[in-house]
């Protein structure tokens, strides 16, 4: 076999023919069996080619069927499935989370012996596929014009359901597990989970932490698990030994790759000390680094705002011993002076914005600006003035209308919360002109149109009507001077001229050649 690809109820398959005898026109007759010398023939139908001496009794044998073809040059094969057992010793689908309707029992016999046949209830799964993500293309960063911008949902998805498609990314509901990691690595939130959604974690969340206080309890840690795995490690853990910590509060989420930093940092605005997340091993590589680069973004940003200690933790597990250790270890950190009132929305931005601005009012030592690492979603454009031709096409380019013009005039603004660093401003520029600088502005200008570069309006020489850029339209009669079409002093003042200018100019010069003329 060499391709595997598609869902439940669509698997394509590709092989190559490598069995002499074609098993569609065979009629199991057996005198191939009974003629072959070597008995290189099973009753599999299979030609054990080592043992094979080339007699080709077998083709006498088979006669006007021509089933057996050593000679066969079409090995090429494909079809169309709905279920697939995978016998390979190595599965042919390298993800973590198997789409359904494929089963790889891999090189365990025993698995492999109770694997249950295709028709069994044990194969028994819906076409109908939930969709757990709700997908916004028009504030999506992935790409404007043939550039590529963010790719972060696409390079995070185990089960391969995100591809690029253009300008947007395509996901397929079929092969979509429902992890979330693609909303919690969207800078934009243009990726949201739907199943369960923040808005209602949320709500548990504050209700929890709520009820928590009011009884007297401090230092809350949420432990974060998973239904399966995880599920049952916090249960053992509990009934043995020393237990949980009386502080640890265990909330489990639909999985924990769908807990982004906006519920993070919602948490520690109610009140909570920590928000650990629980990874038993089962969980696909991917995630694990996307929740810890979250986490570190969130980290930086708490711990210079004074609220110190580990606030933000990636707990890998898998015993009970394992995880009471590291719970017992883990010292408490500084909480929020007040909980917050407001509740988590399902927009990603909005959220973020509400719980900096609470963490940031009530912080043990304020700061205007924090300095954050590469890939976090938040930071500023900067723009060399020097090569700036005020084009405009970094505008054009952004998804998230951080960078806008000056309507009536040359001006590039900025408005620096809009931005979520994807860097399609960057790869547009033609001039090279724009880089990005993360970082996290907590000041009000942070929301206000800040002006990046301005340019000296140009007139048109004939008319004396504004119609570009003094820097602009000297840098394209530089270029071009020098041009064999685009010799002699009124051409060139041609292209100092309006579009309107231009085409009379060029209308009232009869003694210029024409395209009309050439032989």
């Amino acid at each position: 076999m060499q391709a595997l690809t598609g869902h439940l109820g669509a698997f394509a398959v590709e092989w190559e023919q490598l069995n002499p005898i074609d098993l569609e026109r065979c009629t199991r007759c057996n005198k191939c069996l009974a003629a072959c010398p070597e008995q290189a023939i099973a009753f599999d139908y299979q030609i054990d080619l080592a043992r094979c001496k080339a007699h080709r009794e077998c083709v006498k044998a088979c006669g006007p069927i021509r089933a057996i073809d050593f000679a066969r040059t079409d090995r090429a094969r494909a079809e169309r499935f709905d279920l697939v057992l995978d016998l390979s010793a190595e599965p042919l689908l390298k993800v973590p989370q198997k789409p359904q309707g494929y089963l790889a029992p891999g090189r365990d016999p025993l698995r492999t012996g109770r694997s249950p046949p295709p028709r069994s209830p044990g194969w028994s799964a819906s076409s109908r596929s939930s969709r757990f993500t709700a997908y916004n293309e028009r504030i999506c960063a992935h790409g404007r014009s043939q550039k590529t911008g963010c790719t972060k949902c696409v390079d995070v998805c185990s089960t391969q359901a995100i591809t690029s498609a253009g300008d947007m990314v395509s996901v397929d509901a079929h092969l979509c597990a429902g992890c979330g990691g693609c909303a919690t690595v969207c800078p934009s939130g243009a990726m949201t989970h739907q199943y369960p959604r923040v808005s209602d974690l949320g709500a548990r969340l504050k209700t929890l932490l709520a009820v928590y206080a009011a009884a007297g309890g401090r230092d809350a840690c949420l432990l974060l698990h998973n239904p399966g795995d995880g599920r049952e490690l916090v249960a053992r853990l509990a009934r043995r030994g020393p237990g949980l910590p009386a502080r640890v509060i265990p909330v489990e989420v639909h999985h924990i790759a769908s807990v982004g930093l906006d519920a993070m940092l919602g948490a520690l605005a109610y009140g909570a000390s920590q928000v650990v997340a629980l990874s038993c091993g089962t969980e696909a590589d991917e995630y694990g680094q996307a929740i810890e680069a979250q986490m570190r973004y969130g980290e930086t940003i708490l711990n210079a705002l004074g609220y110190a200690g580990r606030h933000l933790a990636l707990v890998r597990a898998e015993a009970p011993p394992e995880l009471g250790q590291t719970l017992w270890a883990l010292a408490p950190a500084r909480t929020v002076a007040r909980a917050a009132a407001f509740n988590l929305s399902n927009g990603k931005r909005a959220t973020l914005e509400f719980a900096l601005e609470h963490l940031a009012q009530h912080a043990p030592t304020p700061r205007r600006e924090i300095a954050l690492p590469a890939g976090a979603p938040w930071g500023r454009v900067e723009v060399d003035v020097a090569k700036c031709t005020m084009c405009m096409a970094c505008v054009g380019a952004c998804p998230a209308s951080a960078l806008v013009d000056g309507r009536d005039a040359p001006r590039l603004k900025f408005v620096e919360r809009n931005c979520v660093q994807c860097g399609l401003c960057a790869s547009t520029c033609p001039e090279g002109a724009v880089a990005l600088a993360p970082r996290l502005l907590l000041a009000p200008e942070a929301k206000q149109e800040v002006e990046l570069n301005r340019a000296e309006p140009f007139d048109c020489v004939k008319c004396g009507k504004p119609f570009g850029t003094r820097q602009m339209v000297e840098s394209m009669v530089g270029k071009l001077a020098g041009h064999s079409m685009w010799q002699g002093e009124a051409v060139l003042d041609r292209m100092m001229m309006c579009a309107d200018c231009r085409v009379l100019d060029m209308m009232g010069k009869k003694d210029e050649m024409s395209i009309f003329d050439a032989r």
